[in-house]
């Protein structure tokens, strides 16, 4: 009765006007208005005199059985190719796990989903989940396996810590011929003290760049220094630096430092000390752009979905809304997905991207 495009293209709609769980979806796609449900591919009904409308049921099953890594794929290059199309032929990616609080897999465990995320612009890209017994450590080649490297596009990985592994490295740079920024930690104590080492004489000097912002009562000052890896033991590493974090109050004392140790694969041609620090504070933009919108708009965690690809989907569906509403210059998604549920024709400029 419904084509499979049509069913995601009104659920599509639904989650833009803030449609959170299955139930919510299968109320709003009720509601859309019939020149809305022509223009989505509506299949007209002889008998009803009107365009028709999947149940919440119908939906549920669909949305619960369809292969949600290659609606993933389909819709991570969809959003990937018009969030790159206006860029200077580089492209960085925050690459992060989060948990879907509310859902569990069938194997009674926490239901991970592993994303990566397009900085500055805010575009999640890719996804998969994270199967039962690992962790997201292991997901790097499988959640960048659909990210294709075109030629005179340089693609920058960042990533958290518990991604420092040598064996992430070799497959970044010698199997896919990406980049990586990769932050370091007590997990890889021999790493941090070289990095350490290599950088300590840095900091009795002036920065090599210096940012400073002021709101929220305080200023908060972000000092970088970078050097060369030579001496550092880790695979590919042609760079290392140190990000320094210096937070005061409006008198000018110091409030808190914290210190940020980088080793990259990027040479020096391409990577000054104010990209370095521009990559690892937007690496953080994954966790602010992504993860908080759909807990904070969607209710992402309290979404109890537990069937098939049903929580899978359901966050596609959200990156995907995220995506849309970004590329068309919003940031206030919440007041915008408000702002469509009062008036469902107010969507088809955003589906017109």
């Amino acid at each position: 009765m419904y084509t499979l495009v049509f069913i995601l293209a009104a659920s599509l709609v639904a989650v833009l006007s803030g449609a959170s769980t299955f139930r919510q979806i299968g109320d709003h796609v009720a509601d859309i208005p019939q020149s809305l449900l022509r223009k989505l591919g509506a299949r007209w009904c002889y008998f009803r005199r009107l365009f028709g409308w999947p149940s919440e049921p119908t939906i549920r099953r669909v949305l619960e059985n369809i292969d949600a890594d290659e609606l993933d794929r389909v819709v991570g290059a969809w959003l990937r190719e018009r969030a790159c199309r206006d860029t200077d032929g580089m492209m960085i990616l925050a690459i992060d796990g989060k948990v879907l609080r509310g859902a569990w897999t069938d194997e009674n465990e926490k239901f991970t989903l592993f994303s990566a995320m397009i900085h500055g612009v805010g575009v999640t890209v890719a996804q998969t989940q994270v199967p039962a017994g690992t962790n997201e450590i292991t997901q790097v080649e499988a959640l960048l396996a659909g990210v294709p490297g075109r030629a005179g596009t340089q693609v920058v990985v960042t990533m958290d810590a518990a991604h420092t592994q040598r064996e992430t490295a070799e497959h970044l740079v010698a199997g896919r011929g990406f980049n990586y920024v990769m932050t370091v930690k007590g997990n890889q104590p021999k790493l941090l003290e070289s990095v350490f080492g290599k950088c300590l004489p840095l900091l009795r000097n002036s920065p090599d760049h210096v940012v400073e912002e002021r709101g929220h009562g305080r200023m908060s000052r972000w000092s970088t220094w970078i050097t060369d890896a030579r001496g550092v033991d880790f695979p590919h590493g042609r760079q290392v630096g140190c990000v320094r974090r210096e937070v005061f109050d409006l008198a000018g004392e110091r409030i808190s430092k914290e210190h940020a140790w980088v080793v990259a694969s990027t040479d020096a041609a391409d990577t000054t000390a104010g990209d370095l620090d521009r990559y690892v504070r937007n690496h953080w933009g994954i966790e602010n752009k992504s993860h908080y919108v759909r807990d904070t708009v969607w209710g992402e965690d309290a979404h109890q979905a537990y069937t098939g690809s049903g929580p899978q989907v359901m966050a596609t569906l959200r990156n995907m809304a995220i995506g849309i509403l970004r590329l068309n210059g919003v940031d206030t998604i919440k007041e915008t997905t408000e702002r469509i549920c009062r008036d469902r024709m107010r969507v088809l400029p955003f589906l017109a991207t």
